[in-house]
């Protein structure tokens, strides 16, 4: 690993270990329809459990990148939507980390082996599909070979850190949905990709933990 790799993923391991910023991060990717429901934290006692890899590895020029995944067509709530590679907790998982790592290496071929965790950001709550989901990040020192597993992943997306974190990424979109003829939600605008829902509300969370870091590189 390159020193200043290394030097970003103490940092960033040390800052997952503090108060995060959470819900508030959260709020500013929620559409409006769902502002309300996502405030009052109206969890369902029995939402099922699920996990999500933020799987970061070196890229070009010294750059940051991780994997997005664009889901198949299917009929559910989620169909043909980019997310982050992960899925729901079985029995047989220990934890969530290794339900996010497991679901990861079945989906884009990110093997476990190759991972350091760094630690885990704020759960999500998805009202459409009742999940509480828990995003897990993760480094890789050498980017993984990634292999879409062809029943689930249409595509796998490659982002930088630069591009999340940009000026412009941050966009307003009107998009089709199952339960209106459209509405308008905040997204990441990446490579003439929306991504939008819990996917953007977990990036947003990890934009603003960046902040935090970018700020301590600044006063070394």
């Amino acid at each position: 690993m390159q020193k200043s790799h290394q030097t970003y993923v103490n940092r960033l391991k040390e800052l997952l270990a503090e108060d995060l910023p959470g819900i508030n991060s959260h709020m500013k990717m929620v559409p409006s329809i769902r502002q309300r429901e996502i405030e009052k934290q109206k969890w369902n006692m029995n939402a099922k459990k699920a996990a999500v890899l933020i799987c970061l590895y070196p890229g070009e020029n010294g750059s940051i990148c991780f994997p997005l995944i664009r889901r198949n067509e299917y009929d559910g709530v989620h169909s043909g939507q980019i997310s982050l590679p992960g899925g729901k907790f079985e029995e047989h998982d220990e934890n969530l980390i290794q339900t996010a790592t497991r679901e990861a290496e079945e989906e884009t071929n990110i093997r476990a082996s190759q991972l350091e965790i760094l630690g885990t950001i704020t759960p999500v709550y998805i009202p459409p599909s009742n999940f509480i989901v828990q995003p897990v990040i993760a480094w890789a020192s050498e980017k993984p070979e990634f292999i879409p597993e062809q029943s689930e992943v249409a595509e796998i997306i490659t982002v930088s850190l630069t591009d999340l974190t940009s000026e412009n990424a941050r966009q307003l979109k009107n998009i089709p949905h199952r339960e209106y003829s459209a509405i308008d939600v905040p997204c990441f605008y990446i490579h003439r990709n929306i991504i939008w829902g819990a996917t953007a509300m977990i990036l947003s969370e990890v934009v603003e933990i960046l902040g935090s870091l970018t700020q301590l590189r600044s006063h070394e």
